[in-house]
């Protein structure tokens, strides 16, 4: 009984991280209306011009990430990106509606 008390708060760690299941809700989002807002709000802080880290300050940008597969990975499967905050399914959504129609710019 000592044992289940004390895995308790463990397993109750491990449920909390599950990642959300990300499917495109049908809708046909563009860069320049839907994700770009995502981005400057999730993701230009660490992700804008001349950073290190990736810089995806524009569309010409971003795309090569796309393209590669490496942001769809990071943000989408892994869910590792953005890190401290975390992106709604609704953002989720449309990013994966971005991506499955091609990334268009607009």
């Amino acid at each position: 009984m000592k044992l289940l008390i004390a895995l308790l708060p463990f397993s109750l760690l491990l449920f909390s991280c599950k990642k959300a299941v990300v499917e495109c809700d049908g809708s046909t989002p563009t860069y320049t209306a839907d994700i770009k807002a995502i981005f400057d709000a999730n993701c230009k802080s660490c992700h804008g011009a001349g950073s290190n880290k990736g810089d995806y300050s524009t569309y010409q940008k971003l795309k090569v990430s796309v393209d590669n597969g490496k942001f769809e990975d990071e943000v989408l499967v892994r869910q590792s990106m953005p890190r401290g905050s975390k992106l709604t399914t609704e953002q989720l959504s449309k990013i994966k509606c971005w991506i499955e129609n091609g990334a268009p710019e607009n």
